[in-house]
């Protein structure tokens, strides 16, 4: 290959690369789950979480006092490592990012086109926006 060619070829992937970074979802009001995730998040709140818990719990002021401007990863490790509470840690990860996107679902985010996922660096990236 031609060395201007190259040149070329290397710009157009670098550039390719900054973009991607710059759609990059910075809060969880970026659209960072499926509605089908959060369906099934809430299924499953109704079967693990609802005998000890009301979803009011994690919403609204509530939701705010605790978790606003904290990283995802934080709310996602507290439902990972200890939920249930008569079970902790036995939720596997697609458990999990189905209830965070229940919950976030549930404070008025929007849904994306991608579902979330239980990669902690992605998740410790962006920061957990105020209820509606």
């Amino acid at each position: 290959m031609r060395p201007a060619l190259k040149f070329l070829g290397t710009l157009a992937i670098a550039a390719g690369l900054s973009q991607c970074g710059e759609n990059k979802p910075k809060t969880s009001a970026d659209g960072i789950f499926t509605a089908a995730q959060a369906d099934r998040g809430d299924a499953l709140f109704g079967q693990h979480c609802a005998r000890c818990h009301s979803i009011q719990e994690f919403t609204g002021t509530s939701f705010n006092t605790v978790w606003a401007d904290t990283p995802a990863s934080s709310l996602y490790l507290r439902i990972a490592n200890t939920m249930p509470m008569d079970q902790p840690g036995s939720l596997g990860t697609e458990q999990t990012t189905a209830l965070l996107a229940h919950i976030l679902d549930s404070n008025g985010m929007p849904s994306g086109d991608k579902p979330l996922t239980g990669d902690l660096s992605w998740l410790t990236g962006i920061q957990m926006a105020t209820a509606d």
